[in-house]
């Protein structure tokens, strides 16, 4: 992705983007998250950053439905790291996140301070993630992962990885399944997913450069775990979702990016 041409919209945006995250360390600081443990009062401060920053972001939301009350396990699609404020500034959750996250400038340390469970893909220490989470369950705090493991172009749910339900069996919590859809028009946005080679600062950039975008987030019926194992769980999630996103954008295409081909998945 190209860096696009510099305006003062662009460097105006980039401004409030830059005071929103001085503003976040400072509270951050003031609060002792940097030097304590995640506690309860913390989270309507982070809540309320989440939803900040998703607003600088260029971000429109609208939210359908409403998150179960009290503690469920939340798995949604994954678009874009964008995806973290959006579905952050709707309610408290504590996010599970790939392990390159907390090496981001800033973010990363954010992230750490927020409680965020970081995983590192492929080295087998999902049993160690498990407990963290069933940690935070216990605690009455919902935990937010993405069960595709990676990001998509946001056209299609890719196939669940069951291994993370194995929490919702084991606590018997209910599942909160959400999908969220980046458009532009009546089409999906090009620029939201998060993807191929992308990096974060073009991706930051191209993002800030353009019009508002629109976020639709839909949550979805509970799914309880009536003694079901967890590939049955995250099968009937991944179904439910996966409906829910097409009737969502209506099968809409991908307007393809500068100077690349359309996208459409298959």
């Amino acid at each position: 992705m190209q860096n696009p041409p510099f305006s003062s919209r662009l460097l105006w945006r980039l401004l409030l983007i830059a005071l929103h995250l001085l503003t976040g360390c400072v509270l951050a600081f003031l609060a002792g998250m940097f030097f304590t443990q995640p506690k309860e009062w913390h989270r309507p401060i982070v809540r309320w950053w989440l939803h900040g920053l998703a607003s600088r972001l260029n971000l429109d939301v609208h939210v359908h439905g409403a998150p179960t009350p009290g503690v469920s396990l939340w798995v949604s699609n994954h678009v874009s790291w964008m995806d973290i404020p959006v579905l952050g500034g709707i309610a408290p959750v504590d996010f599970l996140s790939k392990a390159e996250v907390a090496k981001w400038p800033l973010i990363g340390r954010l992230a750490q301070a927020v409680g965020t469970l970081f995983i590192q893909r492929g080295s087998g220490d999902s049993g160690r993630v498990q407990e963290s989470m069933k940690s935070a369950l216990a605690a009455k705090r919902s935990v937010l992962f993405f069960p595709e493991a990676t990001t998509t172009d946001g056209h299609r749910v890719q196939r669940f990885f069951p291994k993370l339900f194995a929490v919702a069996c084991d606590t018997d919590c209910p599942v909160q399944p959400i999908v969220i859809c980046y458009r532009q028009g009546d089409a999906l946005h090009p620029l939201a997913p998060f993807i191929g080679d992308d990096d974060l600062v073009s991706h930051l950039l191209n993002i800030l450069a353009d019009e508002r975008i629109r976020v639709d987030v839909q949550f979805l019926p509970v799914q309880a775990v009536a003694e079901r194992q967890a590939s049955a769980l995250s099968l009937a999630c991944e179904h439910a979702m996966g409906d829910a996103l097409i009737a969502l954008h209506g099968d809409a295409d991908i307007p393809s990016r500068v100077g690349l081909p359309a996208i459409r998945s298959v």
